[in-house]
């Protein structure tokens, strides 16, 4: 798990999160901006308990990463049932993306990246 600052933006990248955090843990990591978390389950958490990580640490953005995707043999979930539970905007944004703070929604959004 990496917490850094770049530009004045908080990001967190929660690496292979095989558990749900507690809240202690959510406290410790405090703001986060754009926030890089599991959810094919297996090997990490799964959709469901990606949502309730989601939920402690509350960033502004969301970019859902080590999931199923195409041609990957590995026993993992898609992103569609990540996708299904959330309540947030999604925004497919390519394969790659420049943002700067004043770029960072005010309503919680979720950004997929094209693979």
């Amino acid at each position: 798990m990496y917490k850094f600052n770049v530009s004045d933006i908080l990001f967190c990248h929660l690496g292979d999160l095989g558990h749900e955090l507690d809240d202690e843990t959510a406290k410790r990591i405090g703001d986060v901006d754009i926030l890089f978390i599991p959810i094919g389950g297996t090997f990490t958490v799964d959709d469901k308990k990606a949502w309730n990580v989601i939920k402690k640490i509350n960033p502004k953005v969301v970019v859902p990463m080590h999931y199923k995707i195409g041609g990957l043999s590995l026993p993992i979930s898609g992103i569609d049932s990540f996708l299904e539970q959330n309540t947030y905007k999604v925004l497919h944004v390519g394969n790659e993306i420049e943002v700067t703070k004043e770029d960072l929604p005010l309503e919680p959004e979720v950004w997929t990246f094209a693979l």
